[in-house]
């Protein structure tokens, strides 16, 4: 098989990555431009290299052309695809990374044959960006969102054989379907984030030092780049306007709540917000639940290590981790994750004699 990744950051590194590593007999085509380019041949991560003008050489012969620019520019690809068709006598399979899939679609499946469009949105992703960054096991248990034309019934077998390799979990979803829930689920949380962050009081910004779990957490995602959420703002915005009004409609009304001292209906919302909060039972958009202990570690050198060191000794694989919070001179508590509960037990045993108190979370 011959894939082509056009537009060659991190995800489409990440996907080379794990080609590479698995020494797989599939030929990796770079296509970016030639800076990037300059970077994966010194990182070897591709069999041959093309910048985005250069389609006559890197269109013919593709069995899979996996479209991982931003979403403005994959548009623009599919039109230069459309345009040179001709230049085709087999199928080829083509599919897109895309956080929305609305417009993506509509111009994809309209391509003429021999082109076979399948939308694509991996749910995995870091905030790092950049083929330097690429992460072979990053679609690992990863949930890999699909859309179909009328005319498919499965995902073609070029594509579903590397989602398989990569072990990520295909979900198919319509792309209006996708459209919306994402617009509540990330959108709309991404203006929410950075609303909190650009919208704090001056006075306020004066005691950031202060700034505990709780605003760190509402604000991480506000570090996020404009240039990657531009085009899905653009390509989204019905849904995501939608999605803010209600969200606000909610704020307001838990804010006349306050002011009227109505505790009742206050904890109510609290309530309802527990129970959805209860609901995200998988994790970082894991297709499966992942068995989570916290190990509390000594504010030392090499604590972490002591922690990690014994589970890889005695084989047990952790699937997550994260460094849930540190008092300095006190110590700090360590997240772990494992696929299984079985492993999760087992570690608890192992750090537990090694003097690390552990429990299940």
């Amino acid at each position: 098989m011959t894939i082509t990744l056009v537009g060659f950051g991190l995800l489409a590194g990440s996907v080379a990555a794990a080609i590479k590593q698995a020494g797989l007999q599939i030929a990796i085509r770079a296509v970016s431009s030639k800076e990037t380019l300059q970077k994966a041949k010194e990182l070897s991560m591709a069999d041959e290299f093309f910048e985005y003008d250069d389609v006559q050489n890197w269109l013919p012969n593709s069995d899979l052309i996996l479209l991982c620019s931003p979403i403005k520019h994959i548009l623009s690809t599919i039109e230069v695809l459309k345009k040179n068709a001709g230049l085709l006598s087999d199928t080829v399979i083509v599919s897109d990374i895309g956080s929305t899939k609305g417009e993506i679609c509509e111009s994809g499946f309209a391509l003429p044959k021999p082109f076979v469009f399948v939308g694509g949105h991996p749910m995995a992703g870091s905030e790092k960006r950049g083929v330097e960054h690429s992460d072979p096991s990053i679609f690992e248990n990863a949930y890999w969102l699909y859309c179909l034309p009328k005319n498919l019934t499965e995902l073609p077998e070029p594509l579903k054989e590397i989602l398989d390799f990569l072990d990520s979990r295909p979900v198919q979803i319509s792309p209006s379907d996708h459209d919306f829930a994402m617009a509540w689920l990330s959108h709309a949380p991404q203006i929410l984030s950075t609303s909190i962050a650009a919208g704090i009081s001056p006075l306020a910004k004066n005691h950031l030092h202060l700034a505990g779990r709780g605003f760190r957490d509402m604000t991480r995602i506000a570090g996020s780049s404009w240039g990657m959420w531009k085009d899905i703002l653009e390509t989204n915005k019905k849904n995501i306007a939608k999605a803010l009004e209600t969200y606000a409609k909610k704020a307001q009304e838990m804010k006349l709540e306050l002011e009227a001292e109505q505790l009742a209906k206050l904890e109510n919302n609290f309530s309802l917000g527990n129970q959805t909060r209860n609901h995200l039972e998988t994790g970082k958009n894991y297709a499966y639940p992942l068995h989570e202990i916290v190990a509390h570690i000594p504010d030392e050198p090499g604590s972490i290590l002591g922690a990690l060191n014994p589970l890889a000794e005695k084989n047990v694989n952790i699937r997550d981790i994260e460094l849930m919070k540190v008092r300095e001179g006190i110590g700090g508590t360590l997240l772990l994750a494992f696929k299984a509960e079985s492993d999760a037990v087992k570690a608890i045993e192992i750090l537990e004699e090694r003097g690390i108190r552990a429990v299940s979370r």
